[in-house]
C-alpha cells in the first residue's frame, strides 16, 4: 500500500492530522462470525534500535486544537509509561500529565505518536430479522481519533512521513 500524502496548506511547515485519513477496520458480518483481531507487532527495520531511541526524543512543536463538543476539556491526557509529556519550557524539560489545547508546546516524538494513536473505535449493531430465520446482529465499527492537533515544527525529514502513516493506520 503506498502512503498517503497530507494536502498542501498554505503553511508548508504544518501538518495538521484532521487532514489525514484513518483506515477504517472491517464492518463485522455477524456476531456469530466474528474472530477476534490478532494485531502482530513488527520490528521497526528501517532504523536501528539506538536511532529509534533518538528520533523518539526528537523535539516537536505541536498545537492541540479545541473539540467542537459542549463543555469540552482545555487539557489533554498525555503519558508514556507512567511518565507525563515532557514539555520544553525556557530551555528546561518539564512533565506535564496533562496538555493544554491551543498553545504551541513544544514536547518529545515519543509523546506526539500517544496522541497519534489514540483513537476510539464507535460500534454500532444493526439487528437483521428474517421470516422463520434466526436475528443477525450487523456490527458496524468507525475508528475516529481523540487528540486533534497540528504539527508546527518537526525539523526531521522523515518526521512528516512518519506521522502521516501512523494516522493512517487503524490498529
Amino acid at each position: 500500500m503506498e502512503p498517503v500524502t497530507p494536502p498542501v496548506r498554505k503553511n508548508r511547515r504544518e501538518l495538521h492530522m484532521g487532514d489525514i485519513n484513518i483506515e477504517q477496520k472491517a464492518s463485522i458480518g455477524s456476531i456469530d462470525d466474528h474472530k477476534p483481531d490478532i494485531i502482530l507487532a513488527e520490528p521497526d527495520t528501517s532504523l536501528d534500535y539506538l536511532d529509534l531511541l533518538a528520533f523518539n526524543e526528537e523535539p516537536v512543536t505541536i498545537r492541540l486544537e479545541p473539540t467542537p463538543e459542549k463543555f469540552a476539556s482545555r487539557w489533554v491526557p498525555c503519558w508514556v509509561n507512567g511518565k507525563g509529556a515532557e514539555v520544553l519550557v525556557d530551555g528546561k524539560w518539564i512533565e506535564f500529565g496533562y496538555l493544554p489545547v491551543s498553545q504551541p508546546l513544544t514536547i518529545k516524538r515519543k509523546y506526539v505518536e500517544v496522541l497519534i494513536r489514540s483513537k476510539r473505535d464507535t460500534i454500532q449493531t444493526t439487528v437483521i430479522e428474517r421470516d422463520n430465520e434466526d436475528p443477525q446482529n450487523m456490527i458496524e465499527r468507525s475508528t475516529s481519533s481523540t487528540a486533534m492537533f497540528s504539527v508546527l515544527e518537526d525539523r526531521n525529514p522523515k518526521g512528516a512521513d512518519w506521522a502521516t502513516e501512523l494516522r493512517r493506520r487503524a490498529g
